[in-house]
C-alpha cells in the first residue's frame, strides 16, 4: 500500500514538472526573443585633442521584438547615476546628442547570417546649454532593424562599442545633420563588468504547409479521372523434360551384378568388411594366454615349506 503511494506522488510530480516545462517552452517560443540588460563599464575616449580618456560604467540594455522575416531590436545606453559622465566640450542650446552604436549579430545554424541596420537616432533638441565638463544629457535610444537569411533558426545579437555625437543647432555655422563626434566608448578590458549584453532571437520558420496542401488535391484527381489504358499481355514459356526411365534399368542391373554367392541378396553383402569370427578366435586366445600367465606366476611366488 505505502509503495503504491509512492509511486502515485512520484507520478505526480514528474507530470506536474513536464507541465511547467511545457509552459515555459511554450512561453519562450511566443516571445521570439529574449532581453538582456547588464552594467558595462567602457573606456570613453573625447575626440577633442588633449582630452582625458573616462572610464565609466554603463546600464545596457537590449531587447528585440518582432516575427517572420523582420526583427526590431532596441538598445538603451546610459551613464549610471553613481558618478557624472562630463561632457567634453560646452553643447549649446537647441542642439541635440545622438547615440551611434555598433550592434553584431551571429545566426545559427553555421554558415547563416543576419543583416543589421545602421542606426541613426537623434534626441531631442536640448532646451539649455551645457557647459564643458558639465553632465551628461540622457542619451536617446537607438533601433535597429534585423533581418536573418533563409534558414536560419536563432539570432545573437550582442551590443559592442559606441559613439556619442552632437548636432548642433541651426544658425551656428554648421548643418544640422553633421554630428560631432564627443566620445568613443570601447568596452574595458580590465574589471568586474567586461560582459557585453546580448539578446537572442528565435527566428519562426516559415510555413510552407497551407500552400503545398491545396495544390497538391486538385492535380491529383483529374489523374485519377482519365480513361484506363489497355493492359499489357505477358507471355509465359515452359520447357518439359521427359521422364529418365532407361536409367532405372541400369541401376537393377549394377546391384544383381555385387551380389555376393550365397548371400542374401541385398546388394551390399560383398563389401560388409572382413569376417568377425576371426575377431572372436583372437580374443579367446588372449583370454587364454591371460589366464596361463597368471597361473605361472601364482606359482613362483608360493613359500617353500621346510
Amino acid at each position: 500500500m505505502l509503495k503504491s503511494k509512492a509511486r502515485g506522488r512520484v507520478a505526480g510530480r514528474a507530470a506536474a514538472a513536464g507541465v511547467v516545462s511545457a509552459g515555459l517552452l511554450l512561453g519562450l517560443t511566443a516571445l521570439g526573443a529574449r532581453a538582456d540588460t547588464k552594467t558595462v563599464t567602457y573606456t570613453c575616449t573625447p575626440s577633442t585633442t588633449g582630452g582625458t580618456p573616462v572610464t565609466h560604467d554603463f546600464t545596457v540594455s537590449l531587447t528585440s521584438t518582432g516575427t517572420g522575416t523582420q526583427y526590431t531590436a532596441t538598445l538603451n545606453i546610459q551613464p549610471l547615476t553613481g558618478s557624472a559622465f562630463p561632457v567634453p566640450v560646452e553643447i549649446a542650446s537647441g542642439a541635440s546628442i545622438q547615440l551611434h552604436p555598433s550592434v553584431s549579430a551571429s545566426a545559427l545554424p553555421a554558415g547563416m547570417n543576419a543583416g543589421v541596420s545602421t542606426p541613426s537616432p537623434t534626441g531631442a533638441a536640448l532646451t539649455s546649454a551645457v557647459e564643458a565638463a558639465g553632465t551628461m544629457p540622457p542619451l536617446p535610444t537607438a533601433t535597429l532593424t534585423v533581418t536573418p537569411s533563409a534558414g536560419a533558426t536563432s539570432v545573437v545579437l550582442t551590443a559592442k562599442d559606441f559613439k556619442i555625437n552632437m548636432i548642433a543647432p541651426a544658425g551656428t555655422g554648421t548643418t544640422t545633420t553633421t554630428p560631432t563626434t564627443l566620445y568613443n566608448c570601447v568596452i574595458a578590458t580590465t574589471g568586474a563588468n567586461t560582459m557585453p549584453a546580448a539578446a537572442t532571437i528565435a527566428v519562426a520558420s516559415p510555413s510552407a504547409s497551407p500552400s503545398a496542401s491545396p495544390s497538391a488535391s486538385p492535380s491529383a484527381s483529374p489523374s485519377a479521372s482519365a480513361s484506363p489504358s489497355p493492359r499489357g499481355t505477358r507471355t509465359v514459356y515452359e520447357t518439359v523434360f521427359a521422364s529418365p526411365t532407361p536409367s532405372k534399368t541400369k541401376t537393377k542391373s549394377v546391384q544383381i551384378e555385387n551380389t555376393p554367392g550365397g548371400g542374401a541378396a541385398t546388394g551390399g553383402g560383398g563389401d560388409a568388411g572382413p569376417d568377425a569370427r576371426l575377431f572372436v578366435l583372437t580374443g579367446t586366445a588372449l583370454m587364454l594366454a591371460a589366464a596361463g600367465g597368471g597361473l605361472v606366476l601364482r606359482t613362483r611366488r608360493r613359500p617353500v615349506r621346510h
